[in-house]
């Protein structure tokens, strides 16, 4: 089968190339593979409370099905993305997908508490090679900046609604069916987007030579799950507690020592030109932040419909159809402005949005409406979060020599993970201290929790606008 390949300038990391003819092509497959990833996060919250019943899983054990999978996502996002410039991103674009697959496979079969753990965990580790493969495959496939503007708008626009449509979905699939399809769904899923991605994916990689930078993979990968690894116990035992400190400071120590010899190596795994861009580490920052908030904000809205109003799962699923919708219009709205203007004032402006939807929810109370609060908040969240994190995905990713694309889409996601796993853990401190204070239990002190984690995501969000409106409007995003 006849591929098409990069022109010398892609090769060589300019950013100047010939239009691909299967860029169109190429962003249908990209984008449906990564909303398997983003949908499989929430499919699966969803699918957790029907799977440690019938697993007879412990609550720990329950939460390593999520924390397992999010610790090898996030620690082996870089190499991923370093395997793709090297290897070519179609080559671990594929790899990723059929691992990701088979590893679906084996968490829908498991037989034991143990085996669900670990299949999420090989998920994650295919993941982390699906995810900048893919990205870098859209960036390089899009030269001219008005087309990579609308290519993000749309990519944007089918990821950032995917977690709120796997909450319906595995509403759905929980409810009519069994948990193990939230998990087996995802074979037929991949089967379908593989023969396209085979047919017209270009292959492209940074050059025929393999040398890897074993001391900066090695750090890098422990550093980033060793840092998640002590957020999550942060969670479970609190912020003070050995372990958590103990996993900080060697998840720290082990990032400040990956640093250093990036620095110093002839072909580092993370080139640090990728960063200090001021625009594109403003947009890390921002990544970081809106993870932080936005993971906190959907699993603390799920506890609050699921244990103060009852909701049943496809219920909970369907109320979350608003932030879909939003997301959708919003992502799709950014990507058509961004081909005519800047990014600062669309990203500044959706922050906001979302900063403002999120605050609102602080009038929620055990009896709220439906229509009156949690529509109109999740309206106007969705559509600031899809046009904030539709720009800041361009601007991680514009002006990136075609040879560093895997990597600055590896770091892209890193953040994201991160941001996630920092917002979990303290905004989850946020409505336990809060709980605590009240010295009283029920539907009211759990809501005041929930209302004080909204409040502190929205001022995350709000944060992240400052930070957009300094730092990135002094270049234009760039095709």
């Amino acid at each position: 089968m006849r591929q098409s390949k990069p022109t010398p300038s892609a090769v060589e990391g300019l950013d100047v190339q010939a239009p691909d003819p299967r860029r169109w092509a190429t962003l249908a497959v990209v984008v449906s593979a990564q909303l398997l990833i983003v949908l499989d996060s929430s499919v699966v919250t969803i699918a957790l409370p029907s799977a440690q019943t019938e697993l007879g899983m412990s609550d720990s054990a329950k939460q390593w099905v999520v924390a397992a999978y999010t610790l090898t996502f996030g620690g082996f996002l870089l190499v991923g993305g370093r395997l793709a410039d090297v290897h070519g991103r179609k080559k671990i674009f594929l790899l990723g997908l059929l691992g990701f697959a088979v590893t679906s496979a084996l968490g829908g079969l498991a037989v034991g508490p143990a085996m669900l753990p670990l299949a999420r965990a090989a998920q994650g580790v295919f993941a982390a090679l699906l995810a900048p493969a893919g990205l870098a495959l859209l960036t390089t496939a899009f030269s001219d900046a008005r087309e990579r503007a609308r290519a993000f708008g749309i990519f944007g626009a089918a990821v950032g609604s995917g977690m709120a449509v796997g909450m319906v979905l595995g509403g759905v699939l929980t409810e009519l069916g069994s948990w193990r399809w939230c998990l087996l769904v995802n074979v037929p899923l991949v089967l379908a987007v593989l023969v396209p991605a085979v047919r017209f994916l270009a292959e492209s990689q940074l050059d025929a030579v393999v040398k890897y930078d074993l001391p900066g993979a090695i750090t890098g990968t422990l550093g980033v799950g060793t840092l998640i690894y002590g957020l999550s116990e942060a969670e479970t035992v609190g912020w003070t507690h050995p372990s958590t400190v103990a996993s900080g400071l060697a998840g720290l120590a082990l990032l400040i020592a990956f640093v250093v010899i990036e620095r110093r190596s002839e072909r580092p795994m993370m080139p640090l030109r990728v960063v200090v861009d001021r625009v594109r580490g403003a947009g890390y920052a921002i990544v970081f932040l809106a993870g932080a908030a936005l993971l906190a904000f959907y699993l603390f809205l799920t506890y609050y419909l699921q244990l103060v109003r009852e909701y049943s799962p496809l219920l909970t699923g369907l109320a979350f159809l608003p932030s879909a919708a939003g997301v959708f219009v919003g992502s799709l709205a950014a990507g058509r402005i961004l081909g005519r203007s800047g990014p600062r004032a669309v990203l500044t402006t959706g922050l906001l949005m979302g900063a403002a939807g999120m605050a609102y929810l602080g009038v929620l109370d055990p009896a709220s409406g439906f229509w009156s609060v949690l529509f109109p908040a999740l309206l106007v969240s969705g559509l600031g979060i899809g046009a904030a994190l539709t720009t800041v995905t361009k601007i991680t990713l514009d002006g990136v020599p075609s040879g560093d694309a895997g990597v600055a889409g590896a770091l892209t996601n890193a953040m994201r993970q991160i941001g996630g796993a920092v917002g979990v853990s303290a905004l989850n401190v946020v409505a336990l201290s809060v709980t605590a204070a009240k010295g009283d239990s029920g539907d009211d002190v759990l809501t005041d929790g929930y209302v004080a984690a909204f409040v502190v995501g929205a001022g995350l969000l709000a944060l992240a606008a400052v930070i957009a409106v300094v730092m990135t409007g002094s270049r234009r995003a760039r095709g």
